[in-house]
């Protein structure tokens, strides 16, 4: 069973901290009997977009101490389901570092008190904190922006993946035109993976499209006796 699902950016213009959100949402409103928490795991300015009070930088010290989250320090959005989230922790040269086994241990724990974790980790491999999201995932979806360099960059970095241990699995086109030289069948064969783990979002993205996602996670929930009564 699957609990912890982790959007990971091929480049700082992919748009993960969007896709991660509105994969949340979705993810809650369409199994309200799930308590879904997104995190921010990333030091990105577009992370520390706030939707509740908490952010990875105010939980700083139980992170870093290995203990429990104190009562109502992560609050749920108004979405329409069970969403609690952890904003990002701000540029890192002024909040300083997280070690991948704090933030691996972190994520870890949430799962043990949520159904579903969606971590947003950037695209920043070389930092603590999303690289300890990801460590902690138990499928990683690669994020690609519209053009060559984020397809090469990833192709760069894809032996430091596997050497490792990331579970990649998941390969997100975001927002792409509908003319796109990159089409699911291109990056499929380019990159030498089942064409079925390839999510086309074009650039006026629809709710539909998103769905694909949200339902590629919902299959991997675990049951609830809601969910079961239905």
């Amino acid at each position: 069973m699957k609990k912890v699902f982790t959007f990971h950016g091929s480049d700082s213009s992919c748009g993960c901290a969007w896709l991660s959100r509105r994969t949340a949402e979705m993810v809650a409103e369409k199994r309200k009997d799930l308590r879904v928490l997104l995190v921010h795991a990333s030091h990105s300015g577009s992370a520390g977009t706030c939707l509740s009070g908490a952010s990875m930088e105010s939980i700083r010290p139980y992170v870093c101490a290995r203990k429990a989250l104190p009562q109502g320090a992560v609050e749920r959005t108004a979405c329409r389901g069970d969403l609690s989230v952890i904003s990002g922790a701000g540029p890192s040269a002024v909040f300083g570092a997280f070690c991948p086994d704090m933030s691996e241990s972190f994520i870890k724990r949430m799962a043990a008190e949520y159904d579903i974790v969606i971590c947003d980790s950037g695209s920043e491999i070389g930092q603590g904190l999303p690289l300890g999201a990801m460590f902690a995932s138990d499928s990683i979806y690669a994020v690609f922006s519209h053009s060559e360099e984020s397809f090469r960059r990833f192709e760069w970095l894809r032996p430091l993946y596997e050497k490792l241990g990331l579970k990649l699995n998941g390969y997100v086109l975001d927002r792409f035109p509908a003319d796109s030289p990159y089409p699911p069948e291109y990056v499929s064969e380019r990159l030498g993976v089942d064409i079925g783990r390839v999510f086309f979002i074009p650039f006026a993205a629809l709710k539909k499209d998103i769905e694909t996602i949200a339902e590629d996670i919902i299959k991997d929930a675990p049951e609830t006796p809601e969910s079961l009564a239905v």
